[in-house]
This record gives C-alpha cells, sequence and structure tokens, in this order.
C-alpha cells in the first residue's frame, strides 16, 4: 500500500485559514488533494490535521483525515 499524507496546519501566521480559503471556487487544499489523487501514485490519501474545520472541508471533498 503506498500513503500519502498531507499536512494541513490550522493556525498560519501570513495567512489565516489559508487552506480552505476559497481560490476560484474551491478551497485551496483542494488542489493539492487533487494533484495527488490524479498522479496515480497512491492507493490512500490522508491529511493530517489539528483544526476541525479543515476536517470537516477534506472529508466533504471525500479525502480521509
Amino acid at each position: 500500500m503506498r500513503l500519502a499524507v498531507i499536512p494541513a496546519r490550522g493556525g498560519s501566521k501570513r495567512i489565516p485559514r489559508k487552506n480552505i480559503a476559497p481560490f476560484c471556487g474551491r478551497p485551496l487544499i483542494a488542489y493539492a488533494l487533487d494533484a495527488v489523487a490524479n498522479s496515480g501514485m497512491f492507493d490512500n490519501i490522508h491529511v493530517s490535521t489539528d483544526a476541525d474545520e479543515i476536517c470537516k472541508v477534506v472529508e466533504a471533498l471525500g479525502y480521509s483525515v
């Protein structure tokens, strides 16, 4: 099994809530997750985070937290 772990901290010093900030109509983290998923290199994709807000967004996108 090939596992990708994407770290997504909740507390950014420069850009608050940057991982879930909208960019072209989608949360910023969605682009990273889709790039990993479309690479075909991983069987499982997991997001590691300390923020409940990020958990909800990632789960809504269909990825595990």
